[in-house]
């Protein structure tokens, strides 16, 4: 091999295990597909209840390379083995190439067929990495046994939240492989599926479980790798622990919904609710929704004991802040929003005879408010909470753009949540519509800064090799 192809091929290798690269390539992508999504057919982002298959398809264009993105960042930065990171960097491109074609491939209905092909390689393939990531994960305490011992809650809390997004996903996995043949091909498990209520049944189970186990899960990862982003380890033990307690209860948290999600897809447990009342007993809060705000209670202990690690440096301490700001919206909207109106079910639900969109008085703000915490709650705050984790580390200059970057956050986080609230009161959408744009705005400008940082540094070294 002459010299050129040589050095050719180990620029193409630096290229592909540069997990600055790699963060920015999905990055971008994730930027390049919120800003054409209004162009492509049946997206509507504000479409009065859950999302249409559209919708769908369109959510995991954008969060599957999210929580691919969210597995670069957290290998580099809890420094798992060489091989799992090499691998993992090595299958960025392949997981966006598998994403971009299955969405291309949704639309005509004469390719649908490689279109499942293409989405469940690529779920396969992040089922490898993510158990992959796990395995890396449980051989790490052997490595780095001090590092883990003083951050030991925040450990625990991204295992179990491995552990319970991998469930979820292969919950996904089973309920298209259901859809598209059923089981009858497995004798065992379609006999255990018509037993406990047959294919429609263990199908709208399956599929619940799936949406509302995945991203409670996500989050409590997201939030134990932004504790450990701040180096909270840094902490006297004393408020370390006050933020590892809130891990602890984090993980309790995921633990419970994750076992009520599995006996309830899996099995004929049916969730029931906390305490109803009123009339006919609807109001009441649902067990597992219970469970999953356990999760954002220990996110809320943990901020304690992060604000007295913050850094001193302002524009750092922004970006941290905007991070913990996340965290507070979502809880706000979930408990302040979300909680009050299932306390008020007989309103909000079927508590006059009809079917959708009739049913209680109130049942298309139920709908309002069902399709705003998903965009919300759901979608554009996790999006923000992973990719500010990234600013932190890999954007280190540019800090005129860092600061536009947490203004456009703040300022779309206050007028979304608000947005949500006018939207659920009023059905009028456009407020909340408006703080949505400013966070894809701030999702774009990072992607820029973060390219323009990268180029910038890649010319200074070119140019002290030049002069070396």
């Amino acid at each position: 091999m002459s010299e050129h192809k040589k050095k050719s091929k180990s620029g193409l290798m630096m290229v592909l295990l540069n997990v600055k690269y790699n963060l920015l390539s999905t990055l971008a992508f994730i930027s390049v597909f919120l800003a054409i999504s209004p162009f492509l057919s049946g997206v509507n982002w504000f479409h009065l209840g859950d999302f249409t298959l559209d919708m769908v398809n369109f959510y995991h264009t954008i969060m599957i390379p999210f929580v691919f993105l969210l597995l670069l960042y957290a290998a580099e930065l809890l420094e798992l083995g060489t091989t799992t990171r090499r691998i993992i960097n090595f299958s960025t491109y392949p997981i966006l190439f598998l994403t971009a074609l299955g969405t291309i491939f949704f639309y005509p209905t004469s390719t649908q067929t490689v279109d499942y092909a293409l989405q469940a390689m690529r779920d396969l393939w992040m089922g490898i990495l993510a158990l992959l990531f796990f395995v890396g994960l449980t051989v790490l305490p052997f490595k780095n046994r001090e590092k883990v011992k003083k951050i030991w809650g925040a450990y625990a809390l991204i295992i179990v939240a491995t552990v319970s997004a991998g469930i979820a996903a292969v919950m996904g996995m089973i309920y298209e492989y259901g859809t598209l043949f059923g089981y009858a091909s497995l004798p065992i498990f379609n006999n255990y599926v018509t037993s406990i209520g047959g294919l429609q049944v263990f199908l709208g189970n399956l599929i619940t479980s799936h949406s509302h186990e995945m991203l409670p899960a996500v989050m409590g990862g997201i939030v134990a790798l932004a504790v450990v982003s701040f180096g909270y380890e840094r902490l006297p033990s004393f408020k370390r622990n006050v933020v590892n307690l809130g891990m602890v209860v984090a993980v309790f948290g995921t633990i419970s919904f994750t076992y009520l999600y599995v006996i309830s897809s899996f099995g004929t447990y049916v969730i029931p609710t906390i305490a109803p009342f009123g009339p006919g007993q609807m109001n009441g809060l649902a067990l597992d929704d219970s469970q999953t705000g356990i999760v954002g209670l220990g996110a809320m202990i943990a901020i304690v004991g992060l604000y007295y690690v913050l850094s001193k440096k302002p524009i750092d301490r922004l970006v941290q802040l905007s991070e913990l700001f996340t965290w507070v919206a979502t809880m706000a909207v979930m408990f302040g929003v979300g909680y009050s109106m299932e306390f008020n079910e007989a309103y909000y639900g079927f508590g006059s005879p009809g079917t959708p969109p009739n049913g209680g008085p109130g049942y298309r703000y139920d709908m309002a408010f069902t399709n705003g915490h998903l965009l919300f709650a759901f979608f554009m705050m996790p999006l923000l909470a992973g990719i500010i984790l990234v600013i932190m580390h890999y954007i280190q200059e540019n800090e005129r753009e860092r600061r536009i970057i947490v203004y456009f956050i703040g300022a779309g986080t206050i007028i979304g949540a608000f947005g949500l609230l006018t939207y659920v009161i009023t059905l009028f959408w456009v407020p909340e519509a408006i703080g949505l744009s400013l966070l894809v705005i701030a999702i774009i400008i990072t992607t820029f800064t973060m390219a323009r940082s990268s180029i910038s540094k890649k010319n200074t070294v070119m140019s002290s090799s030049v002069k070396e």
